[in-house]
């Protein structure tokens, strides 16, 4: 008897289980709209995807099934030619016009590697600073330690968009977009050792370490960016075991806080005769305040030109 019970409670709970099991969204149909597909599931949730980009556009109104669903099994993976003939500019480093939190305002799923893609370090040397605010400025990438002419390699599969010196900070500089539509930037490089429009393999040699530009000791700056936006890479790669962090990098609206504060953050100019005093009273804020903004303490030397964050 106790037997026949227990089998009867066994079979009661399996029953249970599988009626709380939700099945996973199927897709019943696709509509095409302009440069996007809807695509339809059987739960009826609905997704955009962009079909001119390997990026995966995820609307706030899509349920989580049908993005993992659709991410899973690569239901899209379109010509990434695409990928390089959007915004391509040779010349200017910002191929977009720079930051713009509007670029971020939904979340995207972007597969990291192509099937046959691999990834390397761009330098082995450990972490010497890391991404966030910085002395009042925003610093965009993270500085890894080299020596002067240590070799500088691509991290995945790309093509280089720029290869030149820049006036603004970087010196020798890289940009390489590869074919997921992110772009990595190789800052204060001694030499270049390729060029625009050139592809290159991840692990390829595509610069020399050095200290050009605003540099203040060897190291190379490394930044990744989604359409000009900079984002931390440590959510891209583990810097410590040298390793991609992720499969899929999933950035949302939230993750770029960062970039709607620097495109409303505010900036004083130091004039002759300025002190953190007169700035404090000029827009109405505490010399503390100040002072943990821009990395000062009240007694620091102000020098001509100086850029003194406010807001």
């Amino acid at each position: 008897m106790k037997k026949l019970i227990f089998f009867l409670y066994l079979i009661n709970l399996i029953y249970i289980l599988k009626a709380q099991e939700i099945p996973v969204p199927v897709v019943v149909d696709t509509v095409k709209s302009g440069r996007f597909d809807i695509v339809l599931f059987t739960d009826r949730t609905w997704q955009y995807v962009d079909h001119d980009s390997i990026i995966k556009i995820v609307r706030a109104e899509d349920s989580v099934k049908a993005r993992k669903y659709i991410i899973e099994n690569k239901l899209y993976q379109p010509d990434s030619t695409t990928v390089f003939s959007e915004n391509w500019d040779t010349v200017n480093i910002f191929a977009f016009g720079n930051i713009d939190y509007k670029r971020a305002l939904d979340t995207v799923a972007i597969p990291v590697l192509r099937d046959t893609g691999k990834f390397f370090i761009p330098v082995p040397g450990y972490v010497q600073s890391k991404f966030g605010w910085r002395w009042g400025q925003m610093h965009n990438g993270i500085d890894l330690d080299l020596k002067t002419g240590d070799t500088v390699v691509a991290s995945f599969d790309g093509v280089v968009r720029y290869a030149g010196w820049n006036t603004g900070g970087y010196g020798n500089l890289v940009i390489i977009r590869h074919y997921n539509g992110l772009e990595t930037y190789y800052a204060h490089l001694s030499a270049l050792k390729c060029k625009d429009n050139q592809p290159v393999r991840a692990g390829e040699l595509i610069g020399l370490g050095g200290c050009t530009g605003r540099c203040y000791g060897p190291h190379v700056h490394y930044e990744v960016r989604f359409k000009d936006n900079p984002f931390d890479p440590e959510w891209l790669i583990n810097f410590e075991t040298k390793e991609l962090a992720v499969d899929t990098l999933i950035l949302s609206p939230e993750k770029f806080g960062h970039v709607k504060e620097i495109c409303e953050a505010q900036y004083h100019a130091v004039i002759s005769g300025d002190t953190l005093w007169g700035i404090s009273r000029r827009y109405g804020v505490s010399i503390k305040y100040l002072c943990s903004l821009n990395g000062l303490t009240e007694n620091s030397i102000l020098n001509l030109g100086q850029k003194v964050r406010v807001r």
